[in-house]
């Protein structure tokens, strides 16, 4: 597509969107005049998604722009678009690969029947999402500017919040929407490919109070990773995030006790835990936007990858292979965290019981996988440097398999720095012009005082 057929399909978007929400207000929704530009708005979008994922409608000092092409020529229907995208509080709208004709109409349907303003943007992220919209977002024109570990930060929160809601609608007898969910799973997803780094290392930044929560939102984050690392297909991707976020939920049926129970639980107390996938089964099938496949993963995300776990398979069912992805998330986010009962294994530590497991419990390919994607030394992974100073790795620096990002915390006598201090290993000695810091190996996390991960990293990406 040259420039002037680019700047004639971006035309013809938004003059579609602004016919159909001009028509809105005269016509019913099944009215040709509102329905046809609808259908040629998404029949305009198709061939930007040839070469990218998403396109970005802005409004930027009272002009309208898509994809840094500003729309002058405003009509009557255009300047009425702009003027509901300014009143509801909508600076920004990103259309993804995948929006459908339903898409767009129930958009324009929210553009017409809003009539509260200035909404902040995380009311408007979830009013769209109550309403069925899937493969449209709004954003702040901000967000770009910011840096990726403030907008992991974001994403995560947000994910997080759903999940609350998610848990405690099901406790108090409602249905959760679905459709929330598949949004911050989408935007999880956008940011691991983005930056999954960012992404991981939220995993580690571990709330004791609120395991339950954080425990749905990093099986999700790292199964989205894992999905990446398989190259799957988006729409796989996003189920298998889904499955992760809401692989517990079934747990909303068995009483608050025993799920907290911090000691050894008896026969009869196991049982009634080993229900739980099948509840979350029967939980998700009452949700919309809940594919069968999700479906399918969460109930079978304890079967193991040897067909001894639960509910215990028959011997011609065949588990489907994405329940294997949730078993390894699940694991390793559940040894790397404090319980009760249980010490927080290192990233490292955890990944070597992975590999006793490897074969049995959980299929040794995606163990293998896992280890190759975290890197020699995971995201969180405590290090001692040849200078004798000790850190900690929070990231890499040319995707899974470049040289690990450390910020020092502890000088070389072992006293804590006053603030988190992030070092290029790959900086040489001017004397020597030999590497200045090379990493000697791995240090126990509970020979030194506490750190805040989440501290290291904002000071460090900021």
């Amino acid at each position: 597509m040259d420039r002037r057929q680019m700047e004639n399909a971006i035309a013809g978007v938004v003059r579609h969107l602004g016919a159909s929400l001009k028509n809105r207000g005269l016509y019913p929704p099944t009215h040709p005049l509102v329905r046809t530009p609808v259908e040629k708005c998404r029949m305009e979008l198709d061939p930007f998604f040839a070469d990218r994922s998403e396109l970005a409608l802005t409004v930027s000092d009272g002009t309208l722009v898509l994809e840094g092409v500003p729309i002058f020529q405003l009509t009557s229907s255009l300047e009425l678009f702009m003027a509901r995208l300014g009143a509801i509080g909508v600076p920004a709208v990103i259309f993804e690969r995948g929006v459908s004709v339903e898409d767009i109409e129930l958009f324009v349907r929210f553009l017409h029947e809003t009539k509260d303003q200035g909404l902040p943007i995380p009311e408007i992220k979830e009013r769209l999402s109550r309403w069925g919209v899937t493969h449209i977002r709004v954003t702040a024109a901000e967000e770009e500017a910011k840096d990726d570990f403030t907008l992991a930060r974001e994403i995560y929160g947000s994910a997080l919040n759903a999940v609350v809601r998610a848990l405690k609608d099901v406790r108090s007898g409602k249905t959760p929407d679905g459709a929330e969910s598949n949004r911050v799973v989408r935007e999880m997803s956008g940011m691991v490919s983005r930056n999954r780094d960012a992404m991981l290392a939220l995993t580690l930044i571990k709330n004791f109070d609120e395991y339950t929560y954080n425990h749905s939102v990093n099986v999700s984050v790292l199964s989205l990773a894992l999905g990446e690392t398989l190259g799957l297909p988006e729409t796989e991707r996003i189920g298998i995030g889904v499955a992760g976020l809401l692989h517990d939920v079934g747990k909303t049926q068995l009483a608050l006790d025993l799920i907290r129970k911090p000691g050894t639980l008896t026969v009869e107390e196991f049982e009634e835990i080993k229900k739980h996938p099948e509840e979350g089964f029967a939980i998700l099938g009452k949700m919309t936007h809940i594919h069968e496949s999700t479906r399918s993963v969460v109930r079978e995300h304890h079967m193991r990858f040897d067909r001894t776990g639960y509910p215990r398979p028959e011997p011609e069912y065949r588990i489907n292979r994405h329940s294997f992805v949730i078993a390894v998330a699940d694991c390793y986010d559940a040894l790397t965290t404090m319980r009760s009962y249980q010490r927080a294994r290192t990233p490292r530590q955890a990944l070597e019981i992975m590999r006793k497991l490897a074969g049995k419990s959980l299929d040794p390919d995606l163990v293998e996988l896992l280890e190759r994607s975290l890197g020699v030394y995971p995201v969180g992974t405590m290090v001692r440097l040849s200078t004798m100073e000790v850190g900690v790795v929070t990231g890499t620096q040319d995707g899974e398999t470049g040289e690990p990002r450390v910020a020092i915390l502890f000088d070389r006598s072992g006293n804590p720095l006053a603030a988190p201090q992030g070092v290029d290993l790959k900086e040489a000695d001017p004397s020597s012009g030999k590497r200045r810091r090379l990493i000697l190996g791995t240090v126990n996390p509970l020979m030194h005082p506490p750190v805040s991960m989440s501290g290291v990293l904002q000071t460090v990406s900021g």
